[in-house]
């Protein structure tokens, strides 16, 4: 695939650069649609675009059917996580709660990188 995109630029610097006039163009022209003409290269293309629609297919099943499990893990670690906020609140512990919420927003929204009980930040 590498390959076919480096000719692929290459032929179109080629025709963009070229100074030749219009018979390298033409030229070029005809061979691009003999190639798209030929019987093989229509059988793969046929096949890669199949491939590719099984696969999306795939995926998108997968993704259907894994989607409502992440959703409740996800919802439980919230809802887990507010009670326990409450809890820190109601005992009187109100700048610890906040603290620990405030680490806990920090780290959601930093791709859940760090490890649990890491206080230093990530370096880049």
């Amino acid at each position: 695939m590498k390959k076919f995109i480096f000719l692929a630029g290459l032929a179109i610097g080629f025709v963009v650069g070229s100074r030749a006039g219009r018979g390298p163009y033409e030229s070029l022209e005809r061979t691009a649609r003999q190639v798209a003409d030929d019987p093989e290269v229509q059988r793969r293309a046929g096949q890669a675009k199949d491939t590719a629609a099984r696969v999306a297919q795939d995926t998108a099943s997968t993704v259907k059917e894994k989607a409502p499990e992440v959703a409740s893990t996800v919802q439980d670690k919230v809802s887990d996580a507010a009670d326990s906020a409450k809890e820190r609140l109601s005992s009187g512990d109100q700048d610890d709660a906040a603290v620990s919420s405030a680490d806990s927003a920090g780290t959601a929204a930093a791709g859940g990188d760090a490890e649990v009980g890491e206080d230093k930040p990530l370096s880049s």
